[in-house]
């Protein structure tokens, strides 16, 4: 099962459109298609800023689940590879749990392409990769149709 790390921007990016491809990504590791990873400071993030700059009461609910869904790690090794600590911070989860993709709006990590063995994609370039290994959009339609 592939291993991601998800930027909080794409968290956020995808409450404006349900069928955007970040919140097919949330529901891929809701329904344990994906398997997902974040230290303890990046959730406390993710679930501060999505407390503070969403207000879809639904949407918020889906995160719930999702943060249930996300495997917690230890701190690992302290980077300091982009200018902006939350960006190490985020890099240092996909290192720490050998994440095969870090998924992210932010161009500062997007510049770096692979850093350690993890891919940095869009959420966009990730879904077209995972349709392209053959688990895609049949498999996620499935899942949400039980």
């Amino acid at each position: 099962m592939l291993k991601v790390v998800i930027d909080t921007n794409a968290l956020i990016d995808a409450s404006n459109d349900d069928h955007s491809y970040a919140n097919r990504i949330i529901d891929l590791v809701i329904a344990r298609q994906v398997e997902a990873y974040a230290n303890k400071g990046t959730l406390r993030e993710n679930k501060f800023l999505a407390q503070k700059k969403i207000n879809d009461e639904g949407y918020l609910k889906k995160l719930e689940y999702f943060f249930e869904m996300v495997s917690q790690i230890g701190p690992g090794e302290s980077l300091h590879v982009v200018e902006d600590d939350e960006d190490n911070k985020i890099l240092e989860s996909a290192v720490t749990c050998n994440a095969d993709y870090l998924i992210t709006s932010d161009q500062h990590l997007l510049k770096l392409e692979k850093f350690q063995g993890t891919k940095i994609v869009r959420p966009e370039e990730f879904w077209n990769n995972y349709e392209d290994e053959g688990e895609g959009w049949m498999k996620w339609i499935k899942a949400f149709m039980k």
